[in-house]
Order: structure tokens, then sequence, then C-alpha cells
């Protein structure tokens, strides 16, 4: 299990917006065009990169399992092709007079490891929502 918080100088507002909002995740986070935060929607989107070991593809899966609004948004995360694995991610959002208190808990990623390479692992996982949350924080306080 992954599980941090973060404080970013700005409304709790905006970052349910750039969580919830296709034109705001693809500054900082992924580019899912049809996303829509309502309970039961299923989205899917492919991230691809190139490493010393070639060039990947990998296909993510979720499909939301609570809104609150400017509170929570939850949803499954799967690598379908990849993994028989399931886990939950957990956006909590705790407002704050000039600040928004953002918790982020990935449950059950261990459940990734029969996909077998280094790119599923609690390590790698750590990296990216590091990587992910730094990206929110960056995008919202230094947003023009």
């Amino acid at each position: 299990m992954y599980k941090k918080q973060i404080s970013i100088n700005t409304s709790v507002d905006k970052v349910w917006n750039a969580l919830t909002q296709p034109e705001e995740m693809r500054n900082w986070y992924f580019s899912i065009s049809n996303f829509e935060a309502t309970e039961g929607a299923v989205f899917d989107f492919i991230v691809s990169f190139t490493d010393e070991a070639g060039e990947h593809s990998f296909r993510h899966l979720f499909k939301i399992l609570e809104v609150i609004p400017n509170e929570k948004l939850r949803h499954t995360w799967e690598h379908p092709g990849h993994s028989e694995g399931t886990s939950t991610l957990t956006w909590e959002l705790i407002p704050g007079e000039e600040t928004t208190t953002v918790i982020l808990t990935h449950e059950g990623n261990e459940s990734f490891l029969d996909e077998g390479s280094k790119y599923f692992t609690a390590e790698s996982y750590t990296a990216g929502w590091n990587d992910i949350l730094q990206g929110l924080k960056d995008y919202l306080e230094n947003e023009v």
C-alpha cells in the first residue's frame, strides 16, 4: 500500500477541478479526454514510454467507485493485458484556511506483481505517485 499526504497552497475547489476536469488533468496527470467524475463510469488510457529496456505501452483501466465533490474521489486501477491484479486509488481533500491537504492512498498495488517486471513494483509505484503528487502541487501553485 502507498499513502502520502501533501499540502497545496490553493483552494479545495481548484484541487478538485485539477483532479476531475480533463483539461486540467492533462497538465499534471494523464490525458483522459472522456473522464467524468461519476460513480460507475469506466475509463481507460495508455501510457507509452521508452527506457533503456526499450519501448513500453501499458493500458490503465479504472472504474469510479465514489465521488464526494471537494472531498473524495475513489476508483479502481488496473493494467489489463499485463496483470490480473486490481487495486483502489483514493484521493481525499481536506480544506484549510489557505491550503488544501491531499491524501493519496493506493491499496492493492501488490496484486500487480504477477506482471513480473520492475514497472509494477512497490518502489515503482512509490516513485510514480511521488512524482504525480509533486506535479499536482507544482501545477496548482505555479498556475498563472
